[in-house]
């Protein structure tokens, strides 16, 4: 019992991933050998044209965030406004129940 779980698992999921190691159409397919598979970019149907993804470089180019990701770095988080006031959350709090209350004390406390 122990033994057929785990196989029986493991032949599902090679069953159910089959089909898509054996398409045509994609990028890579699998191959012997130590690096395991393929590549064949005439394979490949991308929706984004040639004009599409030369506008994307400009931008990116314009914005220098093409010479971030060029250096291997991570891009920048741009920053967001926060969606209430303060004022707002005060109030929001003043307004719950006194369980929504002790429901957020357990939450953030860990009491």
């Amino acid at each position: 019992m122990i033994v057929r779980k785990p196989l029986a698992l493991s032949l599902i999921a090679l069953a159910i991933a089959a089909p898509g190691l054996a398409s045509a159409s994609s990028l890579y397919h699998p191959a012997d050998g130590e690096v395991g598979f393929t590549t064949h970019p005439d394979h490949f149907q991308s929706a984004m044209s040639r004009a599409d993804a030369l506008q994307a470089v400009t931008v990116a180019r314009k914005d220098g965030t093409l010479a971030i990701i060029a250096r291997g770095g991570a891009l920048p988080v741009k920053a967001m406004n926060p969606s209430k006031t303060r004022e707002q959350v005060q109030q929001e709090y003043l307004s719950m129940s006194a369980a929504e209350k002790q429901r957020m004390k357990e939450l953030y406390s860990g009491s």
